[in-house]
């Protein structure tokens, strides 16, 4: 059985690495780990580990009481002998293999104090793993970065010194040079990489007979796949490049365009460290972690994908790129106008934004001073632990992204604010209609009205995206996607059509089947046959004309969508689904995914004419009119429809063999549970209970609209 010590475990590679010991306990033969950890800001190393790493969502996924075989050490890695006290001894005899993973990564800390944070620490380390009885290998995590870039390949070796290591390191701390002196003879760009470089060779020279392997990341970034796909929890470095971006701050940026960054998954290093912790027979061995050229995104790449994913999912500013390229006159211009303008004029409003501009103000030129070195360079690292090959560095820039928006921005894709109330906005809604990618004259203009009336009736319409995105996923490319809202309201017409205008890569805008009714009013039946609607006649039995229709649209490569209940269900429930385009379907010969939409209204803005009919009045007639008073009211803000949420369900495959009226269950089943919370609306609920909702008498408006289903 073996004993890991770890250090940096507060950190974000470090988290990965515990989570990866325990979840690889079994396999690996480990008995106990322990964890170095300086006490901080009053709190002890204990405090420490329970606030900031078992509570972590790194550790979701490991059994209960996972942190039970960890054993927390307090320690100080600058100190002479770490501080340590007698109750350490047990740990340190039982240890087997040592993962020092702690360091400083600000590249603009000065050479001395970077030096006892990268070097003195190290060698700390070193030293108390020669009291280790049963040490087997001392894992070293220093960075691929320890070599200047000089236009040739980069091996796993030592970088050439100018002169001694030994020398370099005192000259750090006793300042006989200046940190500029320094970084001159060595030809690094920033203390953090000239310390780790020294570090290695010490750690090299000094090993005696103990087993080591130094680790070289390039830039660590969010996960890939464990302990959960884009997890990360630290914006150093690329994080911060793209937090920046997506909200839209960083605009400008130093840069060659064309340069490749190394961009590597924190799991892909965790993986490697691990299995070096073991695999590992050379006393000493030197490894990249990186992806390599082949794998490697550009810096433009990098920013159209992120600013590509955040234009989408608005945070804060519209993310917009004004200059990429070399610093000079052009970049200053670009730099005053977009990052220190904005920063002095926030600083006018408060003294609260005034520090928060400032604080942001100095990151970006953190960005850009700091990151200007690796951002017009490509770096050849050769490495003996490639990356496999179903890497996808495209995709991989979406899924930090996500994991950026997640974990960092604290926000929940399970709940995307597509409209409403809350919406941040688009910069212009004109704009944002114009320059979606699909859509027509009458879509594009039927979208940008929906908007600033959502925006006047709606607290917030909210989409699942993960639901849409399994969904999506689970659907063969060869497949005919046929949408299956629910029906509650004639607002699912205008939501399913909306979201799949402002977000096409989950839902392509459908070809919806309306009633006839709807043909027969007049404007307005020509005006949703332009926005891809086509007519059936309800109860007519078989339509040859519409099977026809169906299964030319199917040739067409379109998607279709129709109400699966057929009516519009007024007390909140489900309806008995409708079977005959389900048949029209089938008859086409193509296979289709039923893709069940469900809509949940907290008021569905006919309730009070269902009230209504419910009560025995007769059902009125459609009128344009109608909609265009209702339209107004909700303009002017007196409708209030509280919120609407959107999620989807499994898909559900239907083919010529399929049994319709089996699917058509099937696809209710898979509507209810995709509905949030019960069934019914909650305005039915509090009715039943004797209560009723406050609502505008404009509500009522719409049952003028109501058709004689």
């Amino acid at each position: 059985m073996s004993t890991y010590l770890l250090t940096g475990v507060t950190g974000f590679l470090g988290k990965v690495l515990l989570e990866e010991l325990v979840r690889r306990r079994a396999e690996l033969g480990i008995e106990r780990i322990g964890v170095l950890i300086r006490p901080m800001r009053g709190l002890g190393a204990e405090q420490r580990f329970q606030r900031e790493v078992v509570r972590s969502h790194c550790f979701d996924g490991l059994a209960e009481h996972w942190s039970e075989i960890v054993t927390v050490v307090e320690g100080n890695l600058e100190h002479p002998a770490l501080g340590l006290g007698s109750e350490a001894d047990d740990v340190l005899g039982a240890t087997t293999h040592v993962i020092h993973a702690a360091a400083s990564v600000k590249f603009n800390l000065p050479v001395a104090q970077a030096a006892r944070a990268n070097i003195t620490a190290s060698l700390n380390m070193l030293e108390l793993a020669e009291r280790m009885p049963r040490i087997q290998r001392f894992v070293y995590v220093s960075t691929a970065y320890v070599t200047p870039e000089h236009g040739a390949p980069i091996e796993e070796q030592l970088v050439a010194l100018p002169q001694s290591a030994t020398s370099l390191y005192a000259a750090c701390l006793d300042g006989s040079m200046t940190e500029q002196e320094l970084l001159a003879r060595t030809g690094h760009p920033n203390s953090y990489t000239m310390t780790k470089a020294l570090a290695e060779h010490l750690l090299a020279e000094r090993r005696g007979s103990i087993p080591l392997t130094i680790m070289r990341p390039s830039i660590i970034t969010a996960a890939r796949e464990t302990p959960m796909p884009g997890w990360i929890d630290s914006t150093a470095g690329y994080a911060a490049f793209v937090m920046f971006v997506g909200t839209g701050h960083l605009r400008a940026l130093v840069c060659n365009p064309d340069a490749k960054l190394d961009l590597v998954p924190v799991d892909d290093v965790s993986s490697r460290i691990v299995n070096a912790s073991v695999a590992a027979d050379a006393p000493l061995e030197i490894r990249h972690a990186v992806v390599g050229l082949a794998h490697a995104p550009t810096v433009q790449q990098c920013w159209d994908g992120t600013s590509g994913y955040y234009r989408i999912r608005r945070v804060d500013k519209r993310p917009e790129k004004r200059y990429l390229g070399p610093r000079g006159a052009r970049f200053a211009i670009a730099d005053m106008i977009q990052h220190r303008l904005p920063v002095a004029i926030a600083g006018m409003r408060s003294k609260s934004l005034k520090r928060q501009a400032e604080k942001r103000g100095a990151r970006l030129s953190y960005l850009n001073e700091q990151f200007s070195y690796f951002t017009t360079r490509s770096f050849d690292f050769r490495s003996s632990l490639p990356i496999d090959d179903a890497f996808d560095e495209q995709g991989f820039i979406d899924t930090v992204s996500a994991g950026v928006y997640r974990n960092i921005l604290k926000l929940d894709e399970a709940e995307w604010v597509i409209g409403g109330r809350s919406h941040v906005g688009s910069d212009g809604d004109l704009r944002w209609a114009l320059t979606q990618p699909r859509g027509n004259f009458w879509i594009r203009t039927a979208a940008w009205l929906a908007t600033k009336v959502f925006r006047r009736s709606v607290d917030a319409i909210t989409v699942d995206v993960p639901s849409f995105e399994r969904a999506r996923a689970a659907i063969p490319p060869d497949v005919t996607i046929v949408v299956t809202p629910s029906h509650r309201s004639y607002l699912d017409f205008v939501l399913t059509t909306y979201l799949a205008f402002a977000r096409p890569d989950l839902v392509p805008i459908p070809h919806i089947a309306a009633t006839m009714e709807f043909a027969r009013i007049p404007v307005l039946g020509r005006i949703l046959r332009s926005m891809h609607a086509f007519y059936l006649r309800r109860g007519a039995g078989r339509d040859p004309e519409l099977a026809g229709r169906v299964a030319e649209l199917m040739d067409e490569g379109n998607t279709l969508a129709f109400f699966i209940e057929g009516a519009r269900s007024r007390t909140g429930d489900f309806l008995e689904p409708k079977r005959g385009l389900l048949r029209c379907l089938q008859a086409s010969g193509r296979r289709t995914a039923m893709l069940p939409i469900a809509l949940s209204y907290d008021r569905v803005p006919e309730q009070a004419a269902f009230d209504r009919e419910l009560a025995g009045e007769p059902k009125r007639g459609m009128s344009f009119t109608g909609l265009v008073r209702w339209t107004y009211h909700a303009w002017r803000g007196r409708i209030d429809l509280g919120d609407i949420h959107i999620a989807c369900g499994t898909p559900v495959m239907l083919d010529a063999s399929s049994d319709a009226h089996a699917v058509s269950h099937q696809v209710i089943a898979r509507l209810r549970e995709a509905m949030v919370g019960s069934a019914l609306p909650l305005d039915v609920v509090a009715r039943a209970e004797g209560n009723t909702w406050d609502t505008p008498p404009a509500d009522d408006l719409l049952a003028e609209v109501n058709s004689t289903q």
